[in-house]
Protein backbone atom coordinates (compact mmCIF):
# COMPACT_ATOMS: atom_id res chain seq x y z
CA UNK A 1 0.00 0.00 0.00
CA UNK A 2 1.32 3.76 -0.90
CA UNK A 3 1.38 5.70 2.69
CA UNK A 4 0.84 9.29 2.25
CA UNK A 5 3.09 12.38 3.98
CA UNK A 6 1.56 15.41 5.29
CA UNK A 7 2.78 18.75 6.11
CA UNK A 8 0.83 21.22 7.70
CA UNK A 9 1.82 24.52 8.79
CA UNK A 10 -1.14 25.39 10.81
CA UNK A 11 -0.79 29.21 11.36
CA UNK A 12 0.60 30.27 7.83
CA UNK A 13 -1.99 32.08 7.01
CA UNK A 14 -2.53 33.76 10.89
CA UNK A 15 1.04 34.97 10.63
CA UNK A 16 1.66 35.52 6.95
CA UNK A 17 -1.71 36.65 5.59
CA UNK A 18 -1.85 40.26 6.70
CA UNK A 19 -0.53 41.53 3.33
CA UNK A 20 -2.96 39.16 1.49
CA UNK A 21 -3.70 35.92 0.21
CA UNK A 22 -1.38 36.46 -2.65
CA UNK A 23 1.61 37.19 0.01
CA UNK A 24 0.89 34.07 1.99
CA UNK A 25 1.30 31.95 -1.00
CA UNK A 26 4.21 33.64 -2.66
CA UNK A 27 6.06 32.92 1.38
CA UNK A 28 4.47 29.27 1.21
CA UNK A 29 6.66 28.85 -1.96
CA UNK A 30 9.80 28.44 -0.37
CA UNK A 31 8.62 25.65 1.77
CA UNK A 32 6.79 24.11 -0.91
CA UNK A 33 10.11 24.05 -3.27
CA UNK A 34 12.55 23.31 -0.14
CA UNK A 35 9.98 20.15 0.10
CA UNK A 36 10.12 19.21 -3.33
CA UNK A 37 14.06 18.22 -2.64
CA UNK A 38 12.91 15.38 -1.10
CA UNK A 39 10.14 14.42 -3.37
CA UNK A 40 9.61 16.02 -6.92
CA UNK A 41 5.80 16.08 -6.91
CA UNK A 42 4.08 17.41 -4.20
CA UNK A 43 0.53 18.60 -3.73
CA UNK A 44 -0.82 21.99 -2.22
CA UNK A 45 -3.90 21.66 -0.65
CA UNK A 46 -3.93 25.11 0.71
CA UNK A 47 -2.12 27.65 2.19
CA UNK A 48 -0.06 25.43 4.91
CA UNK A 49 -0.88 21.76 4.16
CA UNK A 50 1.20 20.09 1.42
CA UNK A 51 0.72 16.16 0.52
CA UNK A 52 3.03 13.72 -1.20
CA UNK A 53 3.81 10.03 -1.46
CA UNK A 54 5.80 8.28 0.88
CA UNK A 55 6.66 5.54 -1.64
CA UNK A 56 9.68 6.67 -3.65
CA UNK A 57 11.20 8.51 -0.52
CA UNK A 58 10.84 5.97 2.45
CA UNK A 59 12.55 3.26 -0.01
CA UNK A 60 14.79 6.07 -0.65
CA UNK A 61 15.89 7.37 2.41
CA UNK A 62 15.31 4.09 4.57
CA UNK A 63 11.59 3.42 5.89
CA UNK A 64 8.89 6.23 6.94
CA UNK A 65 10.62 7.35 10.14
CA UNK A 66 13.87 8.24 8.09
CA UNK A 67 12.16 10.30 6.12
CA UNK A 68 9.90 11.50 7.83
CA UNK A 69 12.74 12.85 10.36
CA UNK A 70 14.44 14.75 6.89
CA UNK A 71 11.56 16.25 6.18
CA UNK A 72 11.19 17.60 9.23
CA UNK A 73 14.60 19.21 9.38
CA UNK A 74 13.75 20.22 5.85
CA UNK A 75 10.74 22.22 6.71
CA UNK A 76 12.97 23.58 10.29
CA UNK A 77 15.30 25.35 7.72
CA UNK A 78 13.09 26.74 5.42
CA UNK A 79 9.87 27.92 7.31
CA UNK A 80 10.24 31.37 9.12
CA UNK A 81 9.64 30.46 12.74
CA UNK A 82 6.03 28.97 12.10
CA UNK A 83 5.06 25.94 13.94
CA UNK A 84 4.37 22.77 11.73
CA UNK A 85 3.68 19.11 11.93
CA UNK A 86 4.74 15.96 9.68
CA UNK A 87 2.48 13.14 9.55
CA UNK A 88 2.39 9.99 8.13
CA UNK A 89 -0.25 6.83 7.21
CA UNK A 90 -1.88 4.69 5.11
CA UNK A 91 -4.40 7.29 4.26
CA UNK A 92 -4.33 10.89 3.44
CA UNK A 93 -7.02 11.75 5.54
CA UNK A 94 -4.96 9.97 8.30
CA UNK A 95 -1.89 11.48 7.45
CA UNK A 96 -3.44 15.02 7.46
CA UNK A 97 -4.69 14.26 10.92
CA UNK A 98 -1.21 12.71 12.20
CA UNK A 99 0.41 15.74 11.21
CA UNK A 100 -2.17 17.88 13.32
CA UNK A 101 -0.97 15.74 16.11
CA UNK A 102 2.61 16.53 15.40
CA UNK A 103 2.58 20.53 15.74
CA UNK A 104 2.02 20.69 19.21
CA UNK A 105 4.52 17.38 19.76
CA UNK A 106 7.15 19.48 17.99
CA UNK A 107 8.23 16.14 16.63
CA UNK A 108 7.00 13.79 13.46
CA UNK A 109 4.18 11.44 14.06
CA UNK A 110 4.11 8.04 11.99
CA UNK A 111 1.38 5.82 11.99
CA UNK A 112 2.06 2.26 11.62
CA UNK A 113 -0.03 0.26 9.41
CA UNK A 114 -1.17 -2.20 12.46
CA UNK A 115 -2.63 0.82 14.45
CA UNK A 116 -4.24 2.91 11.56
CA UNK A 117 -7.47 1.83 12.24
CA UNK A 118 -7.46 1.95 15.75
CA UNK A 119 -6.14 5.62 15.32
CA UNK A 120 -8.86 6.41 12.61
CA UNK A 121 -11.46 5.34 15.09
CA UNK A 122 -10.27 7.66 17.41
CA UNK A 123 -10.19 10.56 15.97
CA UNK A 124 -13.00 13.05 16.99
CA UNK A 125 -16.20 13.61 14.12
CA UNK A 126 -13.71 17.53 13.45
CA UNK A 127 -11.37 16.10 12.14
CA UNK A 128 -14.03 15.40 9.15
CA UNK A 129 -14.08 18.73 8.34
CA UNK A 130 -10.59 20.10 9.50
CA UNK A 131 -8.95 17.92 7.60
CA UNK A 132 -11.04 15.61 5.45
CA UNK A 133 -12.96 18.04 3.57
CA UNK A 134 -16.06 17.04 4.82
CA UNK A 135 -18.66 20.27 5.45
CA UNK A 136 -18.89 21.93 8.37
CA UNK A 137 -22.83 21.54 8.18
CA UNK A 138 -22.71 17.69 8.01
CA UNK A 139 -19.89 17.27 10.81
CA UNK A 140 -22.27 19.43 12.64
CA UNK A 141 -25.28 17.29 12.19
CA UNK A 142 -23.24 14.05 12.97
CA UNK A 143 -22.33 15.63 16.18
CA UNK A 144 -25.96 16.37 16.87
CA UNK A 145 -26.73 12.70 16.07
CA UNK A 146 -24.61 11.99 19.43
CA UNK A 147 -21.08 10.32 16.64
CA UNK A 148 -18.48 12.49 18.11
CA UNK A 149 -15.67 10.12 16.90
CA UNK A 150 -14.55 8.43 13.10
CA UNK A 151 -15.15 5.08 14.95
CA UNK A 152 -18.83 6.17 15.84
CA UNK A 153 -19.49 6.58 11.82
CA UNK A 154 -17.81 3.79 11.38
CA UNK A 155 -20.29 1.64 13.16
CA UNK A 156 -23.32 3.29 11.31
CA UNK A 157 -21.93 1.58 7.82
CA UNK A 158 -21.34 2.75 4.52
CA UNK A 159 -25.44 2.25 2.93
CA UNK A 160 -26.81 3.98 5.60
CA UNK A 161 -24.39 7.04 5.24
CA UNK A 162 -24.50 6.97 1.51
CA UNK A 163 -28.84 7.01 1.73
CA UNK A 164 -28.66 10.04 4.00
CA UNK A 165 -25.68 12.16 2.56
CA UNK A 166 -25.42 10.82 -0.61
CA UNK A 167 -21.84 11.17 -2.72
CA UNK A 168 -21.05 13.46 0.55
CA UNK A 169 -22.09 9.83 2.86
CA UNK A 170 -20.05 7.89 0.46
CA UNK A 171 -16.58 10.06 1.30
CA UNK A 172 -17.32 10.26 4.97
CA UNK A 173 -17.04 6.22 4.67
CA UNK A 174 -13.67 6.37 2.58
CA UNK A 175 -12.41 8.44 5.05
CA UNK A 176 -13.69 6.80 8.71
CA UNK A 177 -12.31 3.91 6.91
CA UNK A 178 -9.13 4.34 5.88
CA UNK A 179 -9.80 3.62 2.23
CA UNK A 180 -9.21 7.29 0.84
CA UNK A 181 -6.07 6.76 -0.96
CA UNK A 182 -5.44 9.18 -3.53
CA UNK A 183 -2.02 8.52 -5.56
CA UNK A 184 -0.43 11.32 -7.16
CA UNK A 185 -0.92 9.72 -10.55
CA UNK A 186 -3.44 10.56 -13.40
CA UNK A 187 -6.28 9.04 -13.14
CA UNK A 188 -10.10 10.17 -13.60
CA UNK A 189 -11.21 12.50 -15.02
CA UNK A 190 -10.59 10.72 -18.73
CA UNK A 191 -6.82 11.21 -20.15
CA UNK A 192 -8.64 13.54 -22.75
CA UNK A 193 -9.58 16.11 -20.35
CA UNK A 194 -5.72 17.15 -20.37
CA UNK A 195 -5.34 20.25 -22.19
CA UNK A 196 -2.24 22.73 -22.66
CA UNK A 197 -1.70 26.13 -24.11
CA UNK A 198 1.92 27.49 -25.43
CA UNK A 199 3.43 30.75 -26.00
CA UNK A 200 4.38 32.31 -29.06
CA UNK A 201 6.82 34.09 -26.71
CA UNK A 202 7.94 33.34 -23.44
CA UNK A 203 6.11 35.54 -20.85
CA UNK A 204 8.07 36.46 -17.71
CA UNK A 205 4.93 38.30 -16.13
CA UNK A 206 2.56 35.86 -14.10
CA UNK A 207 -0.26 37.69 -14.96
CA UNK A 208 0.19 38.04 -18.38
CA UNK A 209 0.56 34.03 -18.48
CA UNK A 210 -2.57 33.57 -16.47
CA UNK A 211 -4.22 36.06 -19.09
CA UNK A 212 -3.28 34.19 -22.20
CA UNK A 213 -4.07 30.85 -20.85
CA UNK A 214 -7.60 31.96 -19.62
CA UNK A 215 -9.40 30.39 -22.82
CA UNK A 216 -7.48 27.10 -22.16
CA UNK A 217 -8.75 26.70 -18.51
CA UNK A 218 -12.72 27.82 -19.89
CA UNK A 219 -12.27 24.98 -21.95
CA UNK A 220 -11.19 22.51 -19.90
CA UNK A 221 -13.10 23.13 -16.93
CA UNK A 222 -16.48 23.10 -19.25
CA UNK A 223 -15.28 19.82 -20.68
CA UNK A 224 -15.42 18.50 -17.27
CA UNK A 225 -18.69 20.02 -16.08
CA UNK A 226 -20.30 18.48 -19.46
CA UNK A 227 -19.76 15.08 -17.85
CA UNK A 228 -21.74 16.25 -14.80
CA UNK A 229 -18.03 16.36 -13.10
CA UNK A 230 -15.83 18.75 -10.87
CA UNK A 231 -12.13 18.54 -11.05
CA UNK A 232 -10.71 18.41 -7.44
CA UNK A 233 -7.54 17.71 -7.86
CA UNK A 234 -5.22 19.79 -10.46
CA UNK A 235 -1.78 18.91 -12.02
CA UNK A 236 -0.48 22.04 -13.20
CA UNK A 237 2.76 22.02 -14.69
CA UNK A 238 4.96 25.25 -16.34
CA UNK A 239 7.78 25.22 -18.58
CA UNK A 240 10.01 27.70 -19.64
CA UNK A 241 11.93 28.61 -22.89
CA UNK A 242 15.20 27.20 -20.55
CA UNK A 243 13.61 23.55 -20.26
CA UNK A 244 12.56 24.81 -16.70
CA UNK A 245 10.04 23.35 -15.32
CA UNK A 246 7.81 23.78 -12.10
CA UNK A 247 4.86 21.27 -11.42
CA UNK A 248 2.27 21.57 -8.23
CA UNK A 249 -0.54 19.28 -7.57
CA UNK A 250 -3.53 22.02 -6.42
CA UNK A 251 -6.50 20.41 -4.06
CA UNK A 252 -10.07 21.93 -3.97
CA UNK A 253 -12.91 20.19 -2.10
CA UNK A 254 -15.07 22.29 -3.72
CA UNK A 255 -14.29 22.16 -7.48
CA UNK A 256 -11.80 23.77 -9.45
CA UNK A 257 -14.04 26.28 -11.56
CA UNK A 258 -12.49 28.68 -13.83
CA UNK A 259 -11.50 31.46 -11.69
CA UNK A 260 -10.07 29.45 -8.80
CA UNK A 261 -7.70 27.20 -11.75
CA UNK A 262 -6.59 31.21 -12.82
CA UNK A 263 -6.39 31.95 -8.93
CA UNK A 264 -3.82 28.62 -8.47
CA UNK A 265 -2.16 29.37 -12.06
CA UNK A 266 -1.15 33.14 -10.92
CA UNK A 267 -0.01 32.26 -7.00
CA UNK A 268 1.64 29.37 -8.54
CA UNK A 269 3.49 31.37 -11.40
CA UNK A 270 4.15 34.21 -8.18
CA UNK A 271 6.34 32.52 -6.30
CA UNK A 272 8.26 30.96 -8.81
CA UNK A 273 8.93 33.93 -10.87
CA UNK A 274 9.00 36.59 -8.06
CA UNK A 275 12.39 37.51 -6.75
CA UNK A 276 14.86 35.28 -9.22
CA UNK A 277 17.29 37.56 -8.71
CA UNK A 278 17.65 36.02 -4.99
CA UNK A 279 16.73 32.50 -6.03
CA UNK A 280 19.32 30.55 -7.74
CA UNK A 281 16.78 27.88 -8.71
CA UNK A 282 14.28 30.50 -10.36
CA UNK A 283 13.85 30.11 -14.06
CA UNK A 284 16.21 32.24 -16.16
CA UNK A 285 13.77 32.65 -19.14
CA UNK A 286 9.63 33.04 -19.79
CA UNK A 287 6.91 30.44 -19.39
CA UNK A 288 6.50 29.23 -22.99
CA UNK A 289 3.83 26.73 -21.78
CA UNK A 290 1.51 25.73 -19.40
CA UNK A 291 -0.35 21.76 -18.79
CA UNK A 292 -3.27 21.48 -16.71
CA UNK A 293 -3.78 17.77 -15.88
CA UNK A 294 -7.19 16.68 -13.82
CA UNK A 295 -6.38 14.22 -11.29
CA UNK A 296 -9.49 13.34 -9.66
CA UNK A 297 -12.82 14.25 -10.04
CA UNK A 298 -16.09 13.68 -8.16
CA UNK A 299 -20.07 14.00 -9.13
CA UNK A 300 -21.18 17.62 -9.08
CA UNK A 301 -23.41 17.65 -5.47
CA UNK A 302 -26.84 18.81 -6.50
CA UNK A 303 -27.23 21.93 -4.57
CA UNK A 304 -30.26 23.09 -2.61
CA UNK A 305 -31.94 25.96 -4.08
CA UNK A 306 -32.84 29.45 -2.03
CA UNK A 307 -36.44 29.85 -1.24
CA UNK A 308 -36.69 33.00 -3.45
CA UNK A 309 -35.23 33.53 -6.26
CA UNK A 310 -33.92 30.32 -7.52
CA UNK A 311 -30.64 28.92 -7.43
CA UNK A 312 -28.05 32.35 -7.20
CA UNK A 313 -30.41 34.29 -9.97
CA UNK A 314 -29.26 37.29 -8.40
CA UNK A 315 -25.62 36.06 -7.91
CA UNK A 316 -25.51 34.67 -11.43
CA UNK A 317 -27.31 37.88 -13.19
CA UNK A 318 -24.65 40.10 -11.75
CA UNK A 319 -22.13 37.64 -12.89
CA UNK A 320 -22.92 38.09 -16.28
CA UNK A 321 -23.37 42.00 -15.74
CA UNK A 322 -19.84 42.39 -14.67
CA UNK A 323 -18.83 40.22 -17.73
CA UNK A 324 -20.42 42.29 -20.15
CA UNK A 325 -19.11 45.49 -19.03
CA UNK A 326 -15.35 43.91 -18.96
CA UNK A 327 -16.04 42.58 -22.66
CA UNK A 328 -17.59 45.88 -23.98
CA UNK A 329 -14.45 48.16 -22.85
CA UNK A 330 -11.28 47.01 -21.71
CA UNK A 331 -10.63 49.79 -19.41
CA UNK A 332 -13.13 48.39 -16.73
CA UNK A 333 -12.14 46.73 -13.56
CA UNK A 334 -14.41 44.64 -11.66
CA UNK A 335 -13.53 44.05 -8.06
CA UNK A 336 -14.91 41.97 -5.09
CA UNK A 337 -13.79 42.38 -1.78
CA UNK A 338 -12.11 40.08 0.34
CA UNK A 339 -10.98 40.08 3.91
CA UNK A 340 -7.47 40.42 5.19
CA UNK A 341 -7.51 41.06 8.86
CA UNK A 342 -5.47 43.69 10.46
CA UNK A 343 -6.55 46.91 12.85
CA UNK A 344 -6.44 49.11 10.08
CA UNK A 345 -9.90 49.74 8.52
CA UNK A 346 -8.89 51.00 5.29
CA UNK A 347 -6.76 47.57 4.59
CA UNK A 348 -9.46 45.00 6.34
CA UNK A 349 -10.52 44.12 2.87
CA UNK A 350 -8.28 43.89 0.19
CA UNK A 351 -10.23 44.15 -3.66
CA UNK A 352 -9.62 41.17 -5.96
CA UNK A 353 -10.12 40.88 -9.80
CA UNK A 354 -13.95 38.97 -10.55
CA UNK A 355 -11.74 37.27 -12.89
CA UNK A 356 -10.11 35.33 -10.07
CA UNK A 357 -13.10 34.41 -8.06
CA UNK A 358 -16.20 32.67 -8.27
CA UNK A 359 -18.76 34.76 -6.75
CA UNK A 360 -21.61 32.59 -7.95
CA UNK A 361 -20.36 29.89 -5.23
CA UNK A 362 -21.90 31.36 -2.04
CA UNK A 363 -19.66 29.04 0.57
CA UNK A 364 -16.57 30.40 -1.32
CA UNK A 365 -18.12 34.07 -1.00
CA UNK A 366 -18.90 33.70 2.73
CA UNK A 367 -15.42 32.34 3.14
CA UNK A 368 -14.30 35.04 1.70
CA UNK A 369 -15.86 38.31 2.77
CA UNK A 370 -17.14 37.42 5.90
CA UNK A 371 -15.16 34.17 8.13
CA UNK A 372 -11.33 34.94 6.06
CA UNK A 373 -9.30 32.17 5.19
CA UNK A 374 -7.15 31.70 8.45
CA UNK A 375 -6.79 34.77 9.29
CA UNK A 376 -7.61 35.45 13.24
CA UNK A 377 -11.12 37.33 12.63
CA UNK A 378 -10.52 39.30 16.34
CA UNK A 379 -7.98 41.55 16.25
CA UNK A 380 -6.82 43.60 19.18
CA UNK A 381 -6.63 47.00 19.08
CA UNK A 382 -8.96 46.69 15.94
CA UNK A 383 -12.15 49.08 15.49
CA UNK A 384 -14.90 47.81 17.64
CA UNK A 385 -18.50 46.62 15.98
CA UNK A 386 -20.48 48.09 14.48
CA UNK A 387 -18.20 48.83 11.44
CA UNK A 388 -18.06 52.43 10.57
CA UNK A 389 -19.82 53.47 6.97
CA UNK A 390 -17.72 55.11 4.78
CA UNK A 391 -13.81 54.57 5.04
CA UNK A 392 -11.26 56.87 3.96
CA UNK A 393 -8.86 55.27 1.84
CA UNK A 394 -6.11 58.66 2.70
CA UNK A 395 -7.73 60.04 5.89
CA UNK A 396 -7.75 64.06 5.65
CA UNK A 397 -5.81 66.05 7.67
CA UNK A 398 -8.06 67.38 11.05
CA UNK A 399 -8.34 69.31 13.68
CA UNK A 400 -9.89 68.86 16.97
CA UNK A 401 -9.77 71.82 19.59
CA UNK A 402 -10.55 72.62 22.74
CA UNK A 403 -13.27 75.40 23.84
CA UNK A 404 -9.97 78.16 23.91
CA UNK A 405 -8.73 76.73 20.20
CA UNK A 406 -5.73 74.68 21.79
CA UNK A 407 -5.56 71.60 19.54
CA UNK A 408 -6.28 68.60 21.63
CA UNK A 409 -3.40 65.95 22.74
CA UNK A 410 -2.90 62.53 24.27
CA UNK A 411 -0.64 61.89 27.29
CA UNK A 412 1.67 59.08 27.45
CA UNK A 413 -1.10 57.02 29.79
CA UNK A 414 -3.50 57.15 26.38
CA UNK A 415 -5.19 59.85 27.91
CA UNK A 416 -6.59 63.29 26.40
CA UNK A 417 -5.09 66.41 28.28
CA UNK A 418 -7.95 68.49 27.56
CA UNK A 419 -12.12 68.11 26.58
CA UNK A 420 -12.52 68.64 22.88
CA UNK A 421 -15.20 70.77 21.54
CA UNK A 422 -15.06 71.18 18.06
CA UNK A 423 -13.75 69.18 15.04
CA UNK A 424 -12.72 71.03 12.47
CA UNK A 425 -12.71 69.13 8.87
CA UNK A 426 -11.84 71.40 5.96
CA UNK A 427 -14.08 74.85 6.24
CA UNK A 428 -16.51 72.93 8.28
CA UNK A 429 -16.83 73.06 11.87
CA UNK A 430 -19.03 70.37 14.20
CA UNK A 431 -19.87 70.66 17.37
CA UNK A 432 -18.52 67.57 19.88
CA UNK A 433 -21.20 66.47 21.67
CA UNK A 434 -19.78 63.10 23.19
CA UNK A 435 -16.34 61.46 23.04
CA UNK A 436 -15.52 57.18 23.29
CA UNK A 437 -11.66 56.29 23.85
CA UNK A 438 -8.87 57.19 23.01
CA UNK A 439 -7.81 53.60 22.63
CA UNK A 440 -4.03 52.98 21.91
CA UNK A 441 -2.39 50.84 19.24
CA UNK A 442 1.24 49.96 18.58
CA UNK A 443 1.61 47.55 15.89
CA UNK A 444 5.78 46.04 15.24
CA UNK A 445 7.25 47.68 17.60
CA UNK A 446 10.65 44.98 17.10
CA UNK A 447 10.89 46.89 13.37
CA UNK A 448 12.28 50.05 13.34
CA UNK A 449 11.02 50.59 9.66
CA UNK A 450 7.48 49.58 10.27
CA UNK A 451 6.59 50.18 14.12
CA UNK A 452 3.59 52.39 14.15
CA UNK A 453 1.89 54.14 17.34
CA UNK A 454 -1.80 55.87 16.80
CA UNK A 455 -4.58 56.16 18.95
CA UNK A 456 -8.15 56.22 17.89
CA UNK A 457 -11.44 58.11 19.19
CA UNK A 458 -14.82 58.10 18.13
CA UNK A 459 -16.40 61.58 18.37
CA UNK A 460 -20.64 62.01 18.16
CA UNK A 461 -20.98 65.56 16.51
CA UNK A 462 -22.93 67.89 15.67
CA UNK A 463 -23.38 70.54 11.99
CA UNK A 464 -25.75 73.11 11.91
CA UNK A 465 -26.92 71.78 8.74
CA UNK A 466 -25.92 68.53 8.44
CA UNK A 467 -27.34 67.45 11.21
CA UNK A 468 -25.81 64.64 13.92
CA UNK A 469 -22.97 61.74 12.88
CA UNK A 470 -20.18 60.43 14.50
CA UNK A 471 -16.42 60.47 13.67
CA UNK A 472 -13.42 58.29 13.55
CA UNK A 473 -10.38 59.93 14.40
CA UNK A 474 -6.75 59.02 14.80
CA UNK A 475 -3.78 61.15 16.10
CA UNK A 476 -0.28 59.84 14.36
CA UNK A 477 2.67 61.95 14.71
CA UNK A 478 0.75 64.82 16.37
CA UNK A 479 -1.36 65.04 13.81
CA UNK A 480 -5.22 64.22 13.67
CA UNK A 481 -6.97 62.55 10.71
CA UNK A 482 -10.64 61.59 9.70
CA UNK A 483 -10.63 57.48 9.56
CA UNK A 484 -14.10 56.88 8.58
CA UNK A 485 -17.54 58.05 8.86
CA UNK A 486 -20.47 56.30 11.11
CA UNK A 487 -24.30 56.60 9.58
Amino acid sequence: MSRSIAVVFPHWMQEHGHLGEEHAFRTFEHVVRAVTALSPLVEVQDIGTIVLSARGPSRYFGGDNAVAQKLHQICLDANMGSAFGVGIADSRFAALAAAHLAVSRQHPCVIDTAIAAEFIAALPVASLSRVGGITADTVDLFQRLGLGTCGALLTVGEAALIDRFGVEGKRVYLLVSGDEVQHLAPGAPPSDFACSVEFESPLANAAHVVSAARDTIDAMVNAIAGHGQQCVRLLITCDTDHAESASRIWGEPRGFGAAVTAQRLLYQLEGWLTDSAADPDAPTSGVVRVEFMPLESREVLVSQPLLWGGSQENTERAARAASMAMAVNTSVQVTVPRWEGGRDMATVYSRVPLSLVDITNPDASEQRVHTGDGVARHWSGSVPSPSPASVAVEPPLIRVVDARGSDVGVTGRHELNTVPSYVEVGSQKYDVVRVAGPWPLEERWWDPRRKRRQVRMQVLVRHPRRGVGVFLVGLENQQWTLLARYD
